[in-house]
């Protein structure tokens, strides 16, 4: 892909995330029974605006402030001459979307972050008590320093951006490698193997999507599989990882049929994977929705979030890697018009260009 074509799949990435959750945030923590009677016997199947806007939840405000962390930091590290380190990085930002929680924290962005002074990220939207808690303690975790035992999806639904970038001569990303760097953000505050594994994962494959050249989502997420096994071998319960996302592939494969799709049909393949509260099964449920209307991201995200689970998780998880996979071209327009700061995924996606076009 050019530039340009890379720019607007980190745009879409981002959009069809926040699309996702924000499909799936009206239903979060209502029963399958309840969302029909609300809705239908399918399920949501459209954004629910208020006051014009659909919302969006923390997974999306944590979404854009990792990526403004790795912005600021590749910004830093160049005029400092040196190798960001995107870990340390999105780490202060994070802290910046703990002040936006209500909490007190200092952060080096403090008086760099344009998110940190917009009204729609001061505000709160469910957010998840393992990052406030891990975030608060003053102590940054990693997948070797354990701040606790949770293994929730906060971890997951945020690391997409460390995917966005490669650049320079050797076609290789500034940061590092996506799969090690995204498991290295999510273990920032959740610390059991099941919390970053999978964030790690979705990393690598948002990287597959921008820059590995597949002609199939379903390779390219066999492949990402079979590396995260390999990198990350002997943690605990990768044998359970390795049975969801197996399961997850197995029940895509069922090929849609001529007519609409129905979450009667989709709905218990999900219940069978889980209920996406935990890293494993929200990256499974993500991966069984995107497989399934691989070129249908619509689709995809009304699947990822008809069941009683951590519906905004799942959806955002699959649009991240929808969008990616995809592109501007597959967002519904009107989708798009609704959701709340359309021009932050913008300036994003803008941002991430120009690093991919340092030398």
């Amino acid at each position: 892909m050019t530039t340009e074509q890379i720019r607007s799949h980190i745009e879409a990435s981002l959009l069809g995330g926040a699309l996702g959750d924000a499909l799936g945030y009206v239903i979060e923590f209502d029963r399958w029974d309840s969302i029909q009677a609300e809705y239908g016997p399918e399920g949501i199947q459209d954004l629910v605006p208020v006051r014009g806007k659909a919302r969006f939840s923390d997974d999306t405000q944590m979404t854009l402030f990792t990526a403004e962390g790795m912005l600021l930091g590749f910004e830093r590290a160049r005029e400092e001459g040196r190798a960001p380190d995107p870990t340390a990085d999105i780490y202060q930002a994070y802290l910046c979307w703990l002040q936006t929680q209500g909490y007190q924290a200092a952060s080096a962005w403090d008086k760099k972050s344009r998110l940190l002074k917009i009204p729609e990220m001061n505000q709160l939207r469910a957010p998840g008590n393992t990052c406030l808690s891990a975030l608060a303690s003053g102590d940054m975790g990693t997948p070797d320093h354990a701040l606790n035992r949770s293994k929730g999806c906060g971890g997951v639904m945020r690391t997409a951006p460390l995917g966005f970038v490669r650049s320079g001569k050797d076609g290789k990303s500034p940061f590092g490698p996506a799969l090690l760097r995204g498991a290295e953000a999510a273990a920032i505050t959740h610390s059991h193997p099941m919390g970053w594994v999978p964030a790690g994962m979705l990393s690598d494959m948002i990287d597959r999507c921008l820059y590995g050249g597949y002609d199939s989502l379903r390779a390219l997420t066999e492949d990402s599989l079979e590396e995260t096994l390999r990198a990350f071998a002997g943690r605990e319960e990768m044998d359970r990882f390795e049975d969801l996302m197996r399961r997850a592939l197995s029940l895509s494969e069922r090929k849609p049929g001529p007519g609409p799709e129905t979450a009667s049909v989709d709905e218990p393949a999900i219940r069978s994977l889980g209920e996406g509260w935990v890293g494993e099964e929200a990256l499974a449920i993500a991966v069984y929705a995107a497989l399934r209307y691989e070129r249908d991201l619509k689709k995809g995200l009304i699947c990822a979030v008809n069941h009683r689970g951590d519906s905004d998780s799942t959806g955002a998880i699959a649009g991240n890697i929808l969008g990616a996979w995809l592109g501007m071209e597959a967002v519904p327009e009107d989708w798009a018009a609704r959701i709340e700061l359309r021009e932050e995924y913008t300036a994003i996606a803008e941002g991430m260009r120009k690093i991919i076009e340092t030398d």
